[in-house]
């Protein structure tokens, strides 16, 4: 017998027994009741209404916000060092910026360009301009004048594609919110409360709306310590989300959304009292999350 040949029998002598092992442990795995399904977490829903629809949604926006008051589609709030625009107050900076907030004005005119729309000619540049008023007192002084006039315009003529920005908003906050969250079990719960509000709302106002009306919930800013629970708690979307108890589908849900706007917002007022200034155009604002727009 050949060295190779003694060689090649010794190594498959040598396999053998590993080669038993393997196939006594696949027959056992066989043999084996397989092991649980693993629960699937719900999907990412995709968010997306029609035109027409866009067009109801913005305007219920532009009522909750300023009661559908032309003039409020240009506004500049007491206190603040910037405009707030359109139906959902964005916000546009003089030169230098702002070293707190995010604006937000230009992205939106960005928006509406790409749908084929275009902004007033002094405000359709490739880069949209620094806020051309230096304060409040100016800006009210040329309210009336042609730039403004032209704005408010332009803004009362594109509604939807207003509304179909703040959807968009709205899923962007979807794995933002999740990532915030820690817990397994709460971003499951998350994602199932956000998808029965999803089949429930076929205008998606709901979500829309308090996405814009009181944010993502992701900040630490935007809580406040709550005795009863020990912890900090906020009261944006997420938040809300996380309130929601329900399991039933359709009406149900909207109205188990809008009974979770209130507790969140309430929960805030009790752990920051001076809100309760806002504790009833609040609720008022909640109430309409429970039935779809006409």
């Amino acid at each position: 017998m050949s060295i190779d040949r003694r060689r090649a029998l010794v190594a498959l002598a040598a396999a053998l027994p590993a080669a038993r092992l393997q196939t006594s442990s696949a027959r056992a795995q066989a043999a084996a009741p397989p092991p649980a399904l693993a629960v699937r977490p719900p999907a990412l829903p995709q968010l997306s209404i029609p035109a027409e629809v866009a067009a109801k949604v913005g305007r219920q926006v532009w009522i909750n916000e300023s009661g559908a008051s032309v003039d409020g589609l240009t506004a500049w709030n007491a206190g603040e060092d910037f405009p707030s625009l359109g139906i959902g107050h964005w916000i546009w900076f003089k030169a230098g910026g702002h070293p707190i907030f995010e604006e937000s004005f230009p992205k939106l005119i960005g928006f509406i360009r790409a749908q084929g729309v275009n902004p007033p000619a002094w405000l359709d540049k490739q880069q949209v301009p620094p806020c051309p008023w230096p304060n409040k007192a100016e800006f009210e002084r040329q309210f009336r004048g042609e730039p403004l006039t032209e704005l408010r315009r332009f803004l009362q003529a594109t509604i939807p594609q207003q509304a179909q920005y703040l959807l968009r908003r709205t899923q962007d906050a979807i794995p933002k919110m999740l990532a915030s969250l820690t817990d397994p079990a709460e971003r499951q719960h998350l994602l199932t409360q956000l998808n029965r509000v999803v089949r429930a709302s076929a205008d998606l106002y709901p979500l829309i709306d308090y996405v814009n009306f009181k944010g993502e919930g992701i900040s630490d800013k935007e809580t406040v310590f709550d005795p009863p629970t020990g912890r900090n708690q906020g009261w944006g979307t997420k938040w809300l989300l996380l309130e929601m108890k329900g399991t039933a589908e359709g009406p149900p849900a909207l109205a188990e959304f809008s009974r979770a706007s209130k507790a969140v917002l309430d929960r805030r007022i009790r752990n920051h009292p001076s809100s309760q200034r806002w504790r009833e155009g609040w609720h008022k604002r909640c109430d309409t999350y429970k039935r779809p727009l006409a």
